[in-house]
């Protein structure tokens, strides 16, 4: 699998962490608006004034007189529902444009079945496309990405002890990129990533990174620098 093989697969599993989160949202916010919409009515003074007076004037406002507002109040926008709609529509889109993609209901998983057939060019494409609903889904419902450091483990490139656990999806799914930020030379690059590609950002699986070095992670490590 090549990086953007790697970096595509990443993004797909942030992306549906990010989405469970909206769901999340989603429903919390249907669950307040059908409270809402159980509320008793609320209670109108009349506008009617007493009795006509013989003189042709009105009398006082009917002291307790009220009416009941009886016409249904129309339920707010669910707008976090209406951002998870987009996304899906977003990412069955996707699917698609992707000869590959099996048929389903799951737009989700339709891109991620397909990745592994990708050829690298449409791999990176698609990965750019799901990193930007990942990261336009976070920004919105206030959450970073799922990501822990990797503590005591070099980075097969340059060596430095930077490297961060892209945590969303399954373990055996999780990958590695180095914080640096420092970009793969390509054929002859030490990163050592089959199929290494000159210009993108460097990316491991998590098994490959740690490697013969895993002793060197903490044996019972914490949720801040669990791998």
């Amino acid at each position: 699998m090549t990086p953007h093989h790697l970096h595509a697969t990443a993004a797909a599993w942030s992306l549906q962490a990010a989405r469970g989160h909206l769901h999340r949202h989603a429903d919390d916010e249907a669950a307040q608006i059908a409270a809402e919409a159980l509320e008793a009515p609320s209670m109108l003074h009349s506008p009617a004034w007493g009795r006509r007076h013989a003189l042709g004037g009105h009398g006082d406002p009917t002291p307790g007189m009220v009416v009941v507002a009886t016409d249904p109040r129309p339920a707010r926008r669910n707008r976090w529902a209406e951002m998870l709609h987009r996304s899906t529509a977003k990412l069955r889109w996707l699917a698609d444009q992707l000869p590959t993609a099996p048929a389903g209901p799951d737009p989700w998983w339709r891109l991620y079945d397909a990745l592994p057939r990708l050829q690298p060019g449409t791999a990176a494409l698609i990965a750019r496309h799901l990193a930007d609903e990942d990261r336009w889904i976070r920004e919105a419902v206030g959450v970073g990405p799922d990501r822990a450091p990797l503590p005591g483990v070099p980075c097969p490139h340059c060596g430095e002890r930077q490297l961060v656990v892209q945590t969303a999806g399954p373990v055996d799914a999780w990958t590695v990129v180095c914080a640096t930020g420092r970009l793969c030379t390509g054929g002859g690059c030490p990163c050592g990533m089959p199929g290494a590609v000159e210009g993108v950002p460097h990316i491991w699986r998590r098994a490959d990174a740690i490697g013969a070095v895993a002793g060197a992670a903490p044996a019972n490590p914490t949720r801040e620098d669990r791998p």
